[in-house]
Order: structure tokens, then C-alpha cells, then sequence
């Protein structure tokens, strides 16, 4: 959700095409921890700690009730990625704003009514968007040994009432909001570097997205990709120095 690179498109692999040995990479986290001894870590948030997918979707069938035999959830989710990525490249801000064009746009193609107030509603069902079933008690058990940060494509205010949901206290939130760009546009990844105070090479950023692997290793970060599904690999052929399935196998790697 909320990524500038392009929608994710099933396709074979291509001569050249880097394949990652998602299996050997997940064996990589200890040792990424390891080499790096990190005092810092940042979280993508919608996709990383938030299930956006579920969250998004039921949003969408309780405001405009599009009912399963019209739409699937598989289907609903790709017309807003497609929408999401394609407004995201009109930086338009805030993202309050996308979502509510990504309402719009939905409508439109299954042919329902929508106005300005359903689109709000949409927009602000984000607070409410579920975290993933082990987010909160991995946070926690992170929290107790790293500095914990956030670094979204999001607005301040969205932020701060989706944080509400966890129960760990973050010493930096980095959003879309404040820097006028779009992950992975590398300038929000530079204030989260500057905001945190600490050098980048301490720093693992852990992201659902893969394309937020090229900017926060540019500036020396180390990178894990939370592989979710299928969609989580948005065709940017970035390489993370780590592949996990979800963050257990993150706190399972260093316990």
C-alpha cells in the first residue's frame, strides 16, 4: 500500500532476472543482526505491522456495500493497488487524499455511487485498519532490546491514532505528510536517519514493500523484505539483505 513503484504484475521470470532464494535469505536475519548490531529499527507500517488488505476491504463493503458475488476480495484489493500506485505518482498530499481518490476511482469502475463524505469515511477507516496477528507481541518483544521508529506513506494525524493499536512506544515517526515524498523516494528515508540520530549502518529497516529495500540500503541501512504474499513483491527487483515471511520469523532469528 502507498508505494510509488509500479502495481504488481504476474509474470515469468526474464533472461537477467535476479531470483531470490526467498528459503536462503530467510537464514540470513540472524546474521544480519549480527554484522550490523543494530541499536535502531524502522517498520514500514501499512502491509508490515497493519493487515491494510483486510482492513481496506472491509472498509470498502461496509461504506459502499459491494457484496462478494459482485467483487472479490482479490479483485477489490487489486483496483485499489492499481488506483493507489497510479495517484501516488501524481504526489498528490496528503495521503488522506489518495485514499479518498482511490474510493472514488473504485466506485467508478464497479458502478456505484460516491461522494465526497463516503470517500472521507474510506479515508479515515484507516485508524481502524487491523494490525497482523503477531504485530503486538513481536513489537513488544523488540522494543525491550532496539530503538523502534516508523517510516510510512501516511499522514501525521492517520499515524497517531493507527499507533494507538500497539503497545509499544515509538521514538520516531517519519511520514509522507512531513517530507512531501513518497517511499521510495529516498528523502523520507533521510529523515528518518536525521530524526533518529544514529548512523545508518545501526539501522535495519524491515518493510512489506520490496521496492524499500534499494533507498534504505543506499544509505547504508540494512534492509529485511516481509515477503506476505504474492502482492508484497512489487516488481522493483530490489535485493533486502533478509527475506522473512512475517515478523515471528524476525524475533525467532535473534532470540
Amino acid at each position: 500500500m502507498g508505494q510509488k513503484a509500479e502495481p504488481t504484475v504476474t509474470r515469468d521470470v526474464q533472461p537477467g532476472d535476479k531470483v531470490l532464494d526467498v528459503n536462503a535469505m530467510s537464514q540470513d536475519v540472524g546474521r544480519v543482526f549480527e554484522t550490523c548490531k543494530p541499536t535502531t529499527l524502522t517498520f514500514d507500517c501499512y502491509g508490515t505491522l497493519i493487515d491494510w488488505e483486510s482492513g481496506a476491504c472491509r472498509a470498502l463493503r461496509h461504506i459502499y456495500g459491494y457484496p462478494q458475488s459482485r467483487v472479490t476480495d482479490a479483485d477489490l484489493i487489486d483496483l485499489f493497488l492499481q488506483n493507489d500506485a497510479r495517484i501516488i505518482r501524481e504526489n498528490d498530499f496528503p495521503y488522506s487524499n489518495v485514499l479518498s481518490r482511490v474510493a472514488q476511482s473504485v466506485a467508478k469502475t464497479l458502478g456505484v455511487m460516491s461522494d465526497p463524505g463516503l470517500e472521507a469515511l474510506f479515508a479515515h477507516s484507516v485508524s481502524r485498519w487491523p494490525p497482523f496477528e503477531e504485530t503486538n507481541a513481536c513489537l513488544a518483544w523488540l522494543a525491550r532490546r532496539y530503538r523502534l521508529a516508523i517510516i510510512s506513506n501516511i499522514d501525521d494525524q492517520l499515524l497517531s491514532q493507527t499507533i494507538a493499536q500497539f503497545p509499544v512506544r515509538f521514538d520516531a515517526l517519519v511520514t509522507s505528510e512531513q517530507t512531501q515524498s513518497y517511499k521510495p523516494d529516498p528523502i523520507i528515508f533521510d529523515r528518518a536517519v536525521e530524526l533518529i540520530g544514529e548512523h545508518p549502518s545501526r539501522i535495519i529497516h524491515i518493510a512489506e514493500g520490496r521496492c524499500e529495500a534499494t533507498p534504505a540500503r543506499a544509505l547504508g541501512m540494512r534492509s529485511i523484505w516481509v515477503n506476505r504474499s504474492p502482492r508484497s513483491d512489487d516488481g522493483s527487483k530490489a535485493e533486502p539483505d533478509a527475506i522473512v515471511a512475517n515478523l515471528t520469523e524476525i524475533v525467532e532469528a535473534v532470540s
